[in-house]
């Protein structure tokens, strides 16, 4: 009940009752450090000193995925810092004020904020300091949430002391104005109504006019009702716009209405509202019109009635669930959930099934999902969570439920009260994104919660939330041109979130025509600054070791949407299939989403890439496509802000099968998505087979393996330096070439060469936990040495080591040729990730040792390869390896999907030097068999040892125990709840 409670409060009391000003600290400055003396709450300082207030000490805390910060105050609610200041000469003064966050929100939130201000003058004077004259960018306005501290420094000229009172956060210089909503739609010829609160937070008696200025174009007309209003010293009343709609606009249109308050003839405030002629749902996905040419597209085409059968398939299926009564299975601390994030999407398809069949029972599966997520005593108003994982589910979540909502409206099942609460709910879930949104944060996370918002306030048509979601500081649009390169790639540089990000712009592009909005073809102005994100631990490089700049030349002054979905089509080979980049393994585009992509632009190669499918899409397919051979996936290609560079050989009269394609890897780095690898080969495929992708060997986002191994250079097919990991700098494709005989081209790098962060990332649900802890929670202990470094520190930094690469693609075979220059002498490691080791072969070979792991260094990433073999060779030396898929090929611990049955052989050979060392180790597979052991040894009845591991290849542990003279040992084991439950004992000795 207490949930409910806080909802309440939070709705009721966000305008109508809201404080007007609050004070900083105690109006007698008690918990103020600096002010020298104190009369009737008046603080007494000196010229030039410094004063500051620390918020009370308490814990971040979150409700569903609305998060507090730690030690903080909210002032973003507010308009800016007023204060009063007394100079008892005339004189110049400048006033400098700083704010802080807590230390642990500095990652997110701009650390200190600063401004200066002038003023002149004798006697008490008051000032008012908006935000817009700090230097806290409008994209990081977010810091507000969080402010920690406060200092204020005031230097009169001409005064040795000043004196000041009242320092307080006020939502205006002398009048506030606000809305509890600021957007609507009527139908034409209709009225719509606004409640305005109107306050004075000044401290005299206010006489306010209100007036809508005109441009002289509207066609719409305001009119605000009381517009003189008289006003106490802290007195807020109400007043209330109507705007009439005039009755010949058509469906869409739109006008802004700007509200201006003077006080006394001096001070203004205002306000905008912007007003809507309805558009009748359904509109997101489809119009009335569009949903009757799917309909049509069934009667006549067979692929279409097969979609259909799927949609109802699967809504018959559905049954609409219950509350979840069981603890989120991660984020416990943010509250309970309601349902699993997959029951939005089985809505929105039931939904479909209701718009493509008109059964009203797929409609009222939906009516029932929607009342018990408005719910305000157990839905998404007492919980502020819907699904179990994260918050970019959440704006999954709301995309779904949002354009389902859209197409069962017209139902005719949902009631007057129905539609409130649901209006109610999408109004709460995007004040959660502006709240989580608001600290710019350019990233497909942002994208899907801005997407979610978007579609809750497009469907209650409230254009002035509608406009945020699009136009603020980190909304769509700027994630559209800050998050997109030059060349197309969205710039976290992984295949999969450059389609995601790209069907989610191109979605909400179709939702936006009904409304006259072109964002189909339109080209926006492309973000300039080689940041795309304002979050102050993504300003510059090096957490974890990332880089979070752009990279490459800006080739174009816009970028489009279509831009996008050209990115992909020269890399894409014969099957559609395309190599992996960063965090992605090796994708197969085929259908969806090309099908989105050809309905909104007709580009032939689009259709290509459709025919390579074997299944159809029924809501954007288009039933003819052309017959289109394309010729791209015969060429090579490079794409130099991502930074791939794609050799395809051209022999004659081979099929495209046969022919050879190659990748190497140069460009930006990608964030948190980022891997540690310039130069890195990154695939190589033949015959529909490919040996390696970057997350061959996968672990899953939340483990420490994450950053500690996959996402590092010694997991690679590249020269590392000391079995390190390379840092990310911006790199460069110096040659590119392509002729009848051979393909060639080069990149090259110069960076430093560290340990990766030791234990890998530290998650911020895990951020109090040990690596020891961490590693022992995911059941997969190692060794932790003595002297150890921070928990997700880089150590041991090398000097810039200069690398170049030559590739040159010849008819069936590759040549990579290396060359490294260094101001120190190093250990140079030429590696290559490959399965199925058959033979080595040189003039001559000699086994000289075999090693458990590459490396035992606990801080670097070679401990996890294992099983070592090394050998010296004489003269060019031939590894040969032959991988295999299909039935009995061994490959249940690597991601390699896409390739087909049969053997890959591959031939190493090493032209020089002449002498190697040579090792064949066992990569680094996944199988899942990680798991915490429990275990105890008795001897004749009395525990001798009671311990524990994480075991897994990594996780042994050596028992040393006095046995002398005992007659029984119990070796007794307890295992966590893991599937597969295989343990290895090792032989007892004396």
């Amino acid at each position: 009940m207490k949930q409910v409670l806080l909802f309440c409060a939070l709705v009721l009391g966000g305008v109508l009752s809201a404080q007007l000003k609050t004070s900083v600290g105690k109006k007698d400055f008690s918990d103020w450090l600096g002010v020298q003396e104190v009369k009737n709450n008046i603080g007494i300082i000196e010229s030039g000193d410094v004063i500051s207030f620390h918020y009370p000490e308490k814990k971040a805390s979150s409700i569903g995925y609305r998060d507090f910060y730690a030690n903080a105050k909210d002032w973003s609610k507010y308009a800016g810092l007023a204060f009063n200041i007394f100079q008892k000469k005339e004189s110049s003064a400048e006033i400098e004020i700083k704010f802080m966050v807590a230390k642990e929100s500095m990652r997110k939130l701009q650390g200190e904020t600063m401004a200066r201000i002038p003023i002149k003058g004798k006697g008490w004077q008051r000032v008012f300091v908006p935000w817009e004259m700090f230097n806290l960018p409008q994209g990081q306005r977010g810091t507000l949430q969080g402010v920690s501290k406060v200092e204020m420094k005031f230097l009169s000229e001409n005064n040795h002391k000043v004196q000041v009172k009242d320092i307080v956060l006020t939502k205006g210089q002398v009048l506030s104005l606000e809305a509890p909503i600021q957007g609507k739609s009527a139908a034409a010829g209709d009225k719509v109504q606004y409640e305005i609160i109107l306050g004075n937070t000044s401290s005299k008696h206010q006489h306010v006019q209100l007036v809508f200025p005109k441009e002289g174009w509207e066609s719409m007309v305001a009119v605000v009702k009381p517009d003189r209003v008289e006003l106490a010293p802290n007195e807020v009343k109400k007043c209330r716009v109507q705007v009439q709609l005039p009755a010949s606009l058509p469906q869409g249109a739109r006008e802004k209405q700007v509200l201006k308050a003077m006080a006394n003839g001096d001070a203004i405030a205002s306000i905008e509202f912007i007003t809507a002629v309805s558009v009748p749902s359904p509109f997101i996905v489809h119009t009335l019109d569009n949903w009757n040419k799917v309909i049509k597209k069934i009667e006549n085409y067979d692929w279409a009635k097969k979609g259909l059968a799927e949609y109802v398939n699967k809504a018959e299926k559905w049954q609409v669930p219950d509350y979840a009564t069981k603890d989120a299975a991660i984020d416990v601390f943010r509250g309970p959930y309601l349902f699993h994030s997959n029951e939005a999407g089985n809505m929105m398809n039931c939904a479909i099934a209701y718009r493509l069949t008109g059964k009203k029972e797929y409609a009222q599966k939906c009516v029932e999902f929607l009342r018990k997520l408005s719910d305000e005593e157990k839905g998404y108003p007492a919980t502020y969570r819907v699904n179990q994982n994260n918050f970019v589910k959440e704006g999954g979540v709301f995309q779904d439920v949002a354009r389902a909502y859209d197409m069962v409206k017209d139902c005719g099942l949902l009631t007057d009260e129905d539609h409130r609460l649901i209006e109610q709910t999408f109004r709460l879930y995007i004040e959660t994104a502006m709240l989580g949104n608001d600290d710019g944060g350019i990233n497909n996370w942002d994208l899907s919660e801005l997407a979610g918002a978007f579609y809750c306030a497009l469907v209650i048509q409230d254009w002035n939330l509608v406009d945020w979601t699009l136009n603020s500081p980190s909304g769509i649009y700027r994630q559209f041109t800050q998050g997109v390169m030059s060349d197309g790639w969205w710039y976290e540089c992984a295949v999969g979130y450059n389609l995601w990000c790209s069907t989610m712009f191109s979605e909400i592009a179709i939702a936006l025509r009904p409304w006259g909005e072109d964002f189909i073809d339109v080209k926006k102005p492309i973000g300039t600054t080689p940041y795309y994100s304002l979050l102050p631990e993504r300003m510059k490089p090096g957490l974890y070791g990332m880089n979070f700049n752009k990279w490459g030349t800006i080739t174009k002054n816009n970028v489009g949407i279509k831009d996008m979905w050209d990115a992909a089509i020269p890399f894409l080979d014969y099957r559609g299939v395309i190599f992996a980049v960063n965090d992605a393994k090796e994708d197969l585009v085929v259908g969806e989403p090309y099908e989105l992509a050809y309905y909104l632009y007709r580009d032939p190669e689009y259709a290509a890439v459709i025919q390579r499918g074997t299944t159809r899409n029924l809501l954007y397919g288009v039933p003819e496509l052309p017959p289109v051979k394309s010729e791209k996936i015969k060429q090579s290609a490079y794409a130099d802000n991502m930074g791939i560079v794609q050799l395809r050989s051209q022999t004659k009269n081979r099929e495209q099968r046969e022919q050879i394609q190659a990748v190497l890897h140069y460009g930006t780095f990608g964030g948190y998505h980022g891997h540690f690898d310039r130069t890195n080969f990154l695939s190589m495929m033949r015959y529909g087979r490919s040996f390696y992708n970057p997350e061959m060997y996968w672990y899953g986002y939340k483990s420490y393996l994450y950053k500690f191994l996959v996402q590092t250079s010694v997991n690679k097919n590249m020269v590392v330096v000391d079995q390190k990991m390379q840092e990310p700098r911006e790199s460069f494709r110096t040659l590119y070439y392509t002729g009848d005989m051979m393909q060639a081209t080069a990149v090259e790098t110069k960076a430093r060469w560290s340990n990766p962060p030791y234990g890998g990332m530290v998650y911020g649900d895990k951020k109090d936990m040990t690596f020891a802890y961490k590693a022992w929670e995911e059941g997969r202990s190692l060794q932790v040495p003595e002297d150890i470094p921070d928990y997700g520190e880089l150590t041991d930094f090398s000097e810039p080591v200069l690398q170049r690469r030559l590739m040159i693609m010849m008819d069936d075979y590759v040549v990579l040729a290396d060359y490294l220059q260094a101001e120190q002498e190093h250990t140079y490691d030429w590696l290559f990730q490959i399965k199925g080791f058959k033979q080595l072969l040189a003039h001559k070979v000699e086994c000289i040792k075999h090693d458990k792991q590459m490396s035992q260094d606990p801080l670097g990433s070679a401990q996890f390869i294992t099983d070592c073999s090394w050998y010296s060779t004489q003269g060019s030396a031939r590894a040969q390896f032959e991988m295999c898929w299909g039935v009995n090929c061994d490959n249940e611990g690597a991601r390699m999907p896409y390739s087909e049955d049969g053997p890959l052989k591959i031939d190493v050979i090493t032209a020089w030097p002449q002498q190697n060392k040579i090792m064949i180790g066992t990569a680094p597979e996944s199988f899942g068999v990680n798991k915490q052991l429990w275990y105890d040894i008795k001897a004749d009845g009395k525990t001798l040892l009671n311990d524990s591991t994480g075991a897994w290849v990594l996780g042994s542990k050596n028992i040393s125990l006095d046995i002398e003279g005992k007659n029984e040992l119990v070796l007794s084991t307890r295992l966590g709840n893991k599937p597969k439950t295989i343990l290895f004992f090792g032989a007892m000795q004396n």
